[in-house]
């Protein structure tokens, strides 16, 4: 979590009790292996006939994969395996269609049997939300409770000074791409996320220049999960959003 400035001290206790654990992540850009956690590139895959497909039984866009033998532990994800995030391929990046997230539990790192290349990247890389493949680096972080939650504006909203104000914002707006903590929501969280059901962070990427990830207008998009559903490493209901400015 960022350093609480002398102005938010009164409220330092109250931040510090709603932290959630958090993998804040970077990108370094360049080929990556097919295990590696990564942002675009080539997935883990041992044929192309097992590559996910829409309902229309068009080829989805490879988004991103976490190993999670690379990450730093978090309470309650897997310790190991790797997560694939798949969205559709069109015009409003799956926003109005399905997205597929797949885990693999256990995978080799036999490179002769795995796929080098994605064989449908060529197709829809120009209508990605980034522009190159690169590699995910992880740093574990902490991080206070999300702008975006109804419970910040209930705290705060017309109750502290336009100064605290701001600098609540710069300490608890959930901007960068990260595993766990509080997802960014650039206009409205949607009401599944309100309702409590949905408000596990899988994955949240933001805009960030070494792979040129961006959504739309400067925006980000999050997947995420129920604690049920993760506990039981049922990947079949994740709920996937972006939003732009």
């Amino acid at each position: 979590m960022k350093e609480i400035p002398e102005i938010l001290k009164p409220f330092e206790e109250y931040l510090k009790s709603t932290e959630k654990p958090a993998v804040s992540i970077t990108f370094e850009k360049g080929k990556t292996l097919p295990w590696e956690s990564k942002c675009g590139g080539c997935p883990y895959l041992e044929s192309a006939d097992d590559y996910p497909r829409d309902a229309e039984g068009k080829p989805m866009m490879f988004l991103a994969q976490i190993n999670f033998d690379d990450m730093p532990h978090l309470e309650g994800y897997p310790e190991s395996g790797l997560l694939q995030f798949f969205i559709g391929d069109d015009d409003y990046l799956g926003l109005d269609s399905d997205c597929k997230v797949i885990y693999i539990p256990e995978y080799t790192k036999d490179a002769s049997k795995l796929l080098a290349e994605n064989p449908f990247e060529a197709d829809y890389l120009k209508r990605a939300p980034y522009k190159r493949e690169g590699r995910m680096k992880f740093t574990p972080n902490t991080m206070p409770i999300g702008t975006e939650c109804e419970a910040f504006g209930d705290k705060f909203f017309k109750k502290v000074s336009d100064e605290e104000w701001d600098a609540l914002y710069d300490v608890c707006y959930p901007q960068g791409c990260f595993v766990g903590g509080y997802p960014l929501f650039v206009q409205n969280s949607p009401e599944y996320y309100d309702s409590g059901e949905f408000d596990v962070v899988l994955l949240q990427l933001d805009c960030e220049d070494e792979c040129g990830i961006m959504f739309g207008d400067a925006g980000s998009c999050v997947f995420l999960i129920s604690k049920d559903d993760l506990e039981k490493r049922c990947f079949d209901n994740v709920q996937y959003e972006w939003q732009c400015c």
